[in-house]
């Protein structure tokens, strides 16, 4: 059957409507001007192309596009770096720990995000040294409103900039430089740089709220309401998952 053989087609698919929604959002907003509802269409396009692209370089992380794990290394940095603006080679060394101890509290850095909020084993380690800074038995109803912000423009963005500079990943450096090159002069010209430090704000705001979204469509769901849903789904469930960038 082949099923772990990956399809060309595919693949070529997804980086090409990637692409074209990075063109799209462009165009709403030299078509049609700045104003409120053009900026905020083109954001949500392009939050959607940023949860694509975290799906396609995910699978090129992995090495399973490609025959040859060379290939997959650059196209995930061409991926990560130009349409993300991200370092290849942090994720790789964030998500290996993640396959090596998952679920373990500072090991795998998916769930030490504490004292924010508590997941896993950290929950329990909290709970004997009694420490509460939040209502963490609460904290499913606040995620969806702190925690994209709190993950992609602090704990990312500062997190990827200090590994680049610190393991002196400079390849990756210029791959993200040319992102924000990109980005930004693609949109200054419209909004100005107080307008497009916000428009840039939305996209990654965007990106994480979907992609932290429980397919059941309800942000605010308890954890032990939406979660099951999502990992066990088997059924033509399209859409939410394709918002999210398709991985669960």
């Amino acid at each position: 059957m082949k099923l772990f053989d990956a399809s060309p087609t595919f693949f070529a698919f997804l980086l090409g409507h990637i692409l074209a929604m990075e063109v799209l959002a462009w165009l709403l907003i030299y078509l049609l001007g700045p104003g409120w509802v053009p900026s905020a269409l083109a954001a949500f396009i392009l939050a959607i192309s940023q949860a694509q692209s975290w799906c396609l370089q995910h699978d090129l992380g992995h090495a399973s596009i490609f025959k040859k794990s060379w290939w997959n290394h650059v196209a995930q940095k061409f991926v990560m770096g130009q349409l993300k603006g991200f370092s290849a080679h942090w994720w790789n060394f964030r998500h290996f720990q993640h396959h090596a101890k998952p679920n373990i509290f500072h090991k795998d850095p998916d769930v030490t995000v504490a004292p924010v909020f508590l997941l896993g084993e950290s929950s329990v380690e909290y709970g004997k040294k009694k420490r509460r800074y939040l209502p963490y038995n609460q904290q499913h109803l606040y995620f969806f409103l702190i925690g994209p912000p709190l993950l992609t423009l602090v704990n990312f963005e500062v997190e990827n900039l200090a590994y680049m500079l610190v393991c002196m990943q400079w390849a990756d450096l210029l791959w993200a430089a040319s992102f924000y090159a990109r980005f930004f002069l693609s949109y200054l010209p419209f909004y100005g740089v107080p307008g497009v430090l916000l428009f840039f704000v939305a996209v990654r705001y965007g990106r994480e709220w979907r992609g932290h979204t429980q397919a059941t469509g309800d942000p605010t769901a308890p954890p032990h309401q939406s979660f099951p849903f999502p990992v066990c789904r088997m059924g033509p469930v399209a859409l939410p998952p394709w918002l999210a960038g398709g991985i669960t």
